[in-house]
C-alpha cells in the first residue's frame, strides 16, 4: 500500500495537469437514406458510475491513471487516438468507451453525433501533429507533404459538433480570412499598380522580392471565371492590391498565390494530396518558397492549437500549494498535450509499415528510426526481400 501512495504523490508532483471524466456507452447506427446514401451516427452517453482520471506527464504525454493504485494504466493517449484507422469509425467506438467522449455529455440519455464531422475533427488533430513533426524534422522533411497539410488545414471548412445546446467548432484561420475581408474593401484598380516597360505589373513580394505578372495575365484573372473561382479571386485580389498587409497575413496570401499560380491550379486539397487540375510544376517549389511554406505551416499549427485550448484555465491547487491547469474536456486535454509537445526534442512519426498505421514518439536526432517496433521493422524487411526475390524470378 505504501508503494501505491508514493505513486499517487509522484503522479501529482510530476503531472502538469489532471482531468477527470467518465467512461461512456457507445454504439454506431448505420442509416440508409437510399442505397447509395449511407451515413453513420454515433450514439453515446456518459457512464458516471465509471470515473476515469487523466494527467499529462512530460515523458509520457496524456496518460490514464488507475484510481485504485495511482499507476499509469495507459501512456500517450493521443498517439492511441491518432493511430486508429481514420476510415473505420468502429475503432473510435472502443476509444470512447474506454476514455469517454471528447466533450461532456448526458448520463441519462443518448447524444447522437454525425460521424462525418467528428472524423473530420480528428483528422485535423492528426494533421496538426504530423505537421508539427514535419516542420521539426532535421533531414527527413517532406516539403510536398508540408505544403499539402498546410493548405488542407488552412483551407478546411469549419466543422461543427452539436451536443445539446452546446456546439464545438473547429479552427477557422482568421489570419487568412480577416485579410481577405480587409482586402475586399480595396478597389480593383490596375492603375495603382507599378508597371515596367514590358507591360508587366511589379508586385512587392516577401518571398521573391519582386514578382512580375503581365498585363494580359492579370486581366485574364479578373475576367475569366473558369480560371479563378470566387475564393481564389479574393486571394489574387489581396495579392495584387493589399501589399501592405501585416507580415503573417501577407505571407499566407503569397504562399496561396504562388502555390496556385506557380505550382499548379488545384480544385481541392485533402490531408493526403492536392487535386491538381494540371500537371504540377514542382520545379518551381524552390528553397525560398519552401522556407515561406514552413513559416506559414508554423502559423497554421499555432492557430489550430490555440483555437482548441480555450477550455483550459490556470488555477492554484490548495492541496499541493502549486499552480495547476483546469481542463474542461478531453478535447482540450488532447490539444493541451499537443501544446506541451517539444518537437525540437521529440517527434511523433507514423510507422512506415503500411499495415501498421501507429504513431510513435522518437528523438528528433534519430534519423533512421522508421518503425514503431521491431516486429514492424522485421515485417518491412521481409516484404522487401520477397519483392526482390519476385523480381529476380520474373
Amino acid at each position: 500500500m505504501k508503494n501505491n501512495l508514493n505513486l499517487v504523490e509522484n503522479f501529482y508532483q510530476n503531472s502538469l495537469f489532471t482531468f477527470d471524466s467518465y467512461e461512456s456507452f457507445c454504439r454506431i447506427d448505420t442509416i440508409y437514406e437510399s442505397p447509395k446514401d449511407v451515413r453513420n451516427v454515433i450514439k453515446i452517453f456518459s457512464e458516471n458510475n465509471k470515473p476515469i482520471k487523466f494527467a499529462f506527464e512530460p515523458k509520457n504525454g496524456l496518460v490514464r491513471i488507475s484510481l485504485k493504485t495511482g499507476a499509469v494504466e495507459e501512456s500517450d493517449i493521443l498517439s492511441s487516438l491518432l493511430s486508429i484507422n481514420a476510415n473505420k469509425v468502429e475503432g473510435y467506438q472502443k476509444f470512447f468507451e474506454k476514455n469517454g467522449f471528447f466533450f461532456p455529455i448526458f448520463s441519462d440519455k443518448f447524444v447522437e453525433i454525425e460521424a462525418e464531422p467528428l472524423l473530420a475533427v480528428i483528422s485535423r488533430m492528426r494533421a496538426t501533429v504530423e505537421l508539427m513533426s514535419q516542420i521539426s524534422e532535421i533531414q527527413r522533411k517532406n516539403y510536398e507533404k508540408i505544403l499539402t497539410v498546410t493548405l488542407a488545414l488552412l483551407l478546411s471548412s469549419k466543422n461543427s459538433i452539436a451536443i445539446g445546446s452546446n456546439k464545438y467548432e473547429s479552427c477557422e484561420h482568421n489570419t487568412l480570412y480577416n485579410e481577405l475581408d480587409t482586402a475586399s474593401q480595396i478597389n480593383d484598380n490596375e492603375s495603382s499598380l507599378r508597371m515596367d516597360n514590358q507591360y508587366n505589373f511589379i508586385i512587392t513580394d516577401s518571398i521573391f522580392g519582386e514578382y512580375k505578372v503581365s498585363l494580359d495575365e492579370y486581366r485574364s484573372y479578373k475576367a475569366d471565371y473558369d480560371v479563378l473561382n470566387p475564393f481564389w479571386r479574393r486571394v489574387f485580389h489581396s495579392y495584387f492590391h493589399h501589399q501592405d498587409a501585416s507580415k503573417n497575413e501577407r505571407l499566407i496570401i503569397e504562399v496561396l498565390f504562388h502555390s496556385f499560380k506557380d505550382i499548379g491550379r488545384f480544385e481541392f486539397v485533402t490531408f493526403n494530396s492536392i487535386n491538381f487540375m494540371e500537371e504540377p510544376r514542382w520545379e518551381n517549389y524552390i528553397d525560398r518558397f519552401k522556407k515561406a511554406v514552413l513559416d506559414v505551416a508554423r502559423i497554421v499549427v499555432a492557430e489550430e492549437i490555440n483555437s482548441n485550448i480555450t477550455g483550459v484555465y490556470p488555477e492554484y491547487d490548495s492541496t499541493i500549494m502549486e499552480p495547476r491547469w483546469r481542463v474542461e474536456s478531453l478535447m482540450s486535454a488532447l490539444y493541451f498535450s499537443i501544446f506541451y509537445m517539444k518537437p525540437n526534442l521529440e517527434l511523433t512519426r507514423l510507422c512506415e509499415n503500411p499495415k501498421c498505421g501507429r504513431y510513435f514518439k522518437v528523438s528528433r536526432t534519430s534519423l533512421k528510426k522508421k518503425y514503431c517496433c521491431t516486429e514492424c521493422a522485421n515485417r518491412a524487411n521481409q516484404n522487401r526481400y520477397r519483392a526482390r526475390k519476385k523480381e529476380v524470378t520474373i
